[in-house]
C-alpha cells in the first residue's frame, strides 16, 4: 500500500503485538486495543483473506519486508484474521465501530464481505447471527474495513448496524485482495483474555457490545425495559377506571340541568296570567272569613 503514512505502534513480542513482524500499523495504541491489530504485508497476486496461514512470519517491518504466502501470515501466532469464520461478533467483541473508524491511516480488512449477497436492492437483512461470506468480487463483496481510508458502501449493516465501512473497489472482494491495494489486515487475538494474560475490562466489553450500535443488543434491552415497567401497569390501570367515573358524574350534571328547564317551564305559565286579577280573587275569601270571625 503505497502513499500511506501509517502510525506505527511500539515494537515488541509478536504474540502481544498481534502482527507477525512485531509492530502494528493500525490500532497502534496497544493499551486501548490490546485484542485487535492492524498489520501490513505483501503477497503475490490476489489472495483470499480466509486462506489458512502457513505459520511463516511476514510483514513490512521484517528484514527485507518478507513476503507473505497468504494474508493470514501477517498475523502473529495466537492471532487470526478477524471474521475468518464469517461470524461478525469475532470483530464486535474486540473493537467498537468508533474505534474501527479511528484505527489510523490506511485500511485494514476483515475476512468478511460487507453483504451476505450481491442482491443489494434493497440491502439484505443482517443480524448478529448472520454468517457473512467472503465473496470474490461484485456488489457487496468488498471486505469490512477499519481505518481512515475506508468508506461507506450502500449497505452498512454487515458488522455494526448502519456503521460498517468497506474497502474500496468491487474488483477486489474479500476473497480476492491484492497487497498493492489491500495490504492491510485486521488481526484478532484468539483468546478470551488479553494477550498479556490480563482480563478484558468489563466496560470495554460493554462498549463493544453496544457498538453492535448495534442491533440485537438494543432490541434485547427493550423487553427488559418493558419488564421493569410492567408492575406499574396495574397502578396506571386505576386511572382509566377513575376517569371512567368522571363521565358518569358528568352525565348526572345534564340530568340536574334538565330539571331546571322543567321547573322553569312551570314558572313560565304563571308569568303569562295577569298578576292582579288572581290575587284579588284569592284575597276575597280571606276577607269574608275575617268578617265572620268579628261577631
Amino acid at each position: 500500500m503505497k502513499g500511506v503514512d501509517f502510525i506505527e505502534g511500539e515494537k515488541g513480542d509478536p504474540k502481544i503485538i498481534g502482527c507477525a513482524d512485531g509492530q502494528r500499523e493500525g490500532f497502534s495504541d496497544l493499551k486501548k486495543n490490546p485484542r485487535v491489530a492492524g498489520c501490513v504485508g505483501g503477497w503475490s497476486g490476489n489472495k483470499n483473506l480466509r486462506d489458512k496461514g502457513t505459520g511463516k512470519a511476514c510483514g513490512d517491518d521484517l528484514d527485507g519486508g518478507a513476503k507473505c504466502a497468504v494474508p493470514a501470515d501477517v498475523c502473529a501466532e495466537g492471532w487470526h484474521v478477524c471474521g475468518h469464520t464469517g461470524k461478525t461478533d469475532d470483530i464486535r467483541d474486540r473493537v467498537t465501530a468508533t474505534e474501527c473508524d479511528n484505527a489510523g491511516p490506511g485500511r485494514f480488512n476483515a475476512a468478511v464481505s460487507h453483504s451476505p449477497s450481491d442482491e443489494i436492492e434493497p440491502c439484505p437483512v443482517v443480524t448478529e447471527k448472520t454468517v457473512m461470506p467472503c465473496m470474490l468480487n461484485g456488489l457487496g463483496a468488498e471486505a469490512a474495513c477499519c481505518g481512515t481510508d475506508c468508506k461507506y458502501g450502500k449497505c452498512k449493516d454487515g458488522v455494526w448496524k448502519g456503521k460498517t465501512k468497506i474497502s474500496r473497489g468491487t474488483t477486489e472482494g474479500c476473497g480476492s485482495v491484492s497487497s498493492e491495494h489491500n495490504g492491510g489486515v485486521m488481526c484478532c487475538f484468539d483468546g478470551d483474555t488479553n494477550p498479556d494474560g490480563g482480563e478484558v475490562k468489563a466496560d470495554d466489553a460493554a462498549d463493544a457490545g453496544a457498538a453492535a450500535g448495534e442491533p440485537a443488543a438494543a432490541e434485547a434491552a427493550e423487553p427488559e425495559a418493558k419488564a421493569d415497567s410492567a408492575p406499574a401497569e396495574p397502578t396506571d390501570a386505576k386511572a382509566p377506571a377513575e376517569d371512567a367515573k368522571a363521565p358518569a358524574e358528568d352525565a348526572k350534571a345534564p340530568a340536574e340541568d334538565a330539571k331546571a328547564p322543567a321547573e322553569d317551564a312551570k314558572a313560565e305559565p304563571s308569568e303569562e296570567k295577569p298578576a292582579d286579577a288572581p290575587a284579588g280573587k284569592k284575597k276575597a275569601p280571606e276577607a269574608k272569613a275575617d268578617e265572620k270571625a268579628a261577631p
